[in-house]
C-alpha cells in the first residue's frame, strides 16, 4: 500500500513554515534516539534480572533482543499514533465510528508516551551511573611502603643493638668467670695443701678455716659480679627494646596520620563525584523529557502545517493489500492440490464401481376375501436431452476475451405422480470423455466457466 501527499492548496501558508518543518522532524527523530537508548537500559536490566534465574549463559543475549523489541514497540507506536492523535483534533473526528477509534488511539498513545517517559527518566540515571568515570582516589601505598621501610630499619637497629649488648656482656661474663675461676682454684689449692699437711699429724685449723673462707668469699664475689653483669645487660636490652617500641610507635603514628589524610581526601573526592553524578542524572532525566516534548511538538506542528496548507494524505492500495497473505495463499494452494488428488482418486473408485442392479419384479399378489390391494408400477424417469450434456470449461478460455453467450433455459424436469399424489424425480448419471464434454459447447451450452 503506497501513500503520497497532495500538493498544497494554500501556497502562502505552506511557504511560511516550509523551512521549519524539516528541522523539527530531524529534532524529533534525534529525540527518539535519545529516548530509545535510555529506555533500552531499563528494559534490559529488568529482563536480565528475570532471565538469569533460568540461564546465565543465554540471559544477556535474550535480554538484549527483548529490550530491542520493547523499544521498537514504544518508539514505533509513538511515531504512528501521535500523528493520528493530532489529526483527530484537527479534523474533529469525534462522531460516528471515528469516535471509538479516536479514543483507542488516544489511550494507546497516552500509555506508550507515559511508559516511554518514565523509563527514559529512570533509565537516564542508570546510564549515567554506568558510564560515569570512577573517581580518582588517593592510595596509602607510598605511606605504607615508607612505614615498612622505617619499621625494618628500627628492627634492624634493635637487632644490632641487642646483638652488640649480648656479645659485650658475654665477653665480660666469660672474663669474670675466668678471673674468679683462677682465684678460686688458687684458694682451693692452698686449702688442699693445708689439708695435706694435716694428714702428716700437724694441725692448721686456723689456716684451714681461713682458706675455706677465702674460697667461699671468692665464689660469692663471682656470683655477685655475674649477677651485676646480667642486671646491666638486662637494663641495656630493655632500653634498646624501649627505643624500638618508641620508634615503631612513631612510625605507626606517621602511617596513621597519612591514612587519615588520605581518607579525608578520598571522602571529599567521593562527595564531589556524587554531587556531579546527581547533577548529570537530573540533567539527563529532564533532557529525555524535553526530547519527548520535542517529538510531540514536531509531529503536532507538521500536522497543523499540512492541515493549514491543504495537504492531504492519499492511499494507493494494490490488490495485494486486499488479498490473503502469502502464507494463507500457500495453505490454500496446498489444500486445493490435496483435495484434487484425493477427489481424483475417489472419482476413479466411483467410476469403476458398477451401477446398482435393477430392482426385482414384485411377487404376485392374490386377492383374498375380496381384499383389493393397490399395485404400483415402478419405472425410471427419463431426463430431457438438455440435461444430458455437461459443459467443461476450456483451459484456454482464461486467455481469450470473454463474450457473453445466451443459453436457453432447459425444460423443467418432468415428474410422475404415483398413487399417493407425490411427485418423484430421479436424475440419471452420464459419463463423458473430456473431449466430448468440451465439444458439447456447441449444443446450446455456454463456453464460460461452470459455476
Amino acid at each position: 500500500m503506497k501513500t503520497f501527499l497532495t500538493l498544497p492548496k494554500d501556497s502562502e501558508f505552506f511557504n511560511r513554515y516550509a523551512r521549519l518543518i524539516p528541522a523539527l522532524k530531524v529534532s524529533g527523530y534525534f529525540g527518539q534516539v535519545v529516548s530509545a537508548l535510555t529506555e533500552l537500559s531499563v528494559i534490559y536490566a529488568a529482563l536480565y534480572s528475570s532471565l538469569r534465574f533460568f540461564s546465565n549463559t543465554w540471559a544477556p543475549f535474550t535480554a538484549a533482543i527483548g529490550a530491542i523489541i520493547g523499544v521498537a514497540i514504544i518508539e514505533t507506536g509513538l511515531r504512528v499514533l501521535l500523528p493520528y492523535s493530532v489529526r483527530a483534533v484537527l479534523h474533529r473526528r469525534f462522531s460516528g465510528l471515528d469516535l471509538p477509534i479516536t479514543i483507542i488511539v488516544w489511550v494507546a498513545c497516552a500509555v506508550l508516551l507515559s511508559a516511554g517517559t518514565l523509563m527514559s527518566y529512570h533509565g537516564s540515571r542508570d546510564v549515567v551511573e554506568s558510564v560515569k568515570p570512577k573517581p580518582k582516589l588517593e592510595g596509602t601505598a607510598a605511606a605504607e611502603r615508607e612505614y615498612r621501610q622505617a619499621e625494618q630499619k628500627v628492627l634492624n637497629t634493635w637487632r644490632a643493638d641487642s646483638a652488640e649488648i649480648a656479645l659485650r656482656y658475654a665477653a665480660q661474663l666469660e672474663a669474670t668467670k675466668a678471673q674468679y675461676a683462677a682465684l678460686i682454684a688458687q684458694a682451693t689449692s692452698k686449702l688442699q695443701s693445708i689439708e695435706a699437711k694435716e694428714r702428716s699429724g700437724q694441725r692448721f685449723t686456723s689456716a684451714k678455716n681461713q682458706a675455706r673462707e677465702r674460697v667461699a668469699t671468692l665464689e660469692a664475689e663471682q656470683a655477685s659480679k655475674l649477677a651485676n653483669l646480667q642486671t646491666e645487660k638486662s637494663k641495656e636490652i630493655s632500653a634498646a627494646t624501649i627505643r624500638k617500641t618508641e620508634a615503631l610507635n612513631s612510625v605507626a603514628a606517621a602511617l596513621g596520620k597519612a591514612r587519615e589524610r588520605t581518607e579525608k581526601a578520598n571522602s571529599k573526592t567521593l562527595i564531589e563525584s556524587e554531587q556531579r553524578t546527581s547533577r548529570y542524572k537530573g540533567g539527563l532525566s529532564w533532557f529525555t523529557i524535553i526530547c519527548h516534548l520535542v517529538l510531540i511538538v514536531s509531529i503536532a506542528v507538521d500536522e497543523i502545517h499540512k492541515k493549514g496548507s491543504g495537504i492531504e494524505q492519499k492511499v494507493v492500495p494494490t490488490q495485494y493489500d486486499f488479498s490473503d497473505n502469502v502464507v494463507g495463499e500457500l495453505v490454500h494452494a496446498l489444500s486445493c492440490r490435496w483435495n484434487q488428488y484425493i477427489r481424483e482418486r475417489i472419482r476413479r473408485i466411483e467410476e469403476r464401481t458398477p451401477a446398482p442392479p435393477l430392482p426385482l419384479s414384485p411377487n404376485e399378489l392374490y386377492s383374498l376375501d375380496n381384499m383389493q390391494q393397490p399395485v404400483f408400477n415402478v419405472n425410471f424417469e427419463q431426463l430431457p436431452d438438455a440435461y444430458k450434456n455437461i459443459s467443461i470449461p476450456n483451459r484456454m478460455s482464461g486467455s481469450l476475451p470473454q463474450v457473453p453467450i445466451s443459453t436457453p433455459a432447459p425444460d423443467p424436469l418432468p415428474s410422475s405422480t404415483e398413487g399417493n399424489g407425490l411427485p418423484r424425480r430421479k436424475t440419471s448419471r452420464s459419463k463423458f470423455a473430456p473431449e466430448l464434454l468440451n465439444a458439447s459447447s456447441g449444443n446450446g451450452s455456454s463456453n464460460g466457466k461452470h459455476p
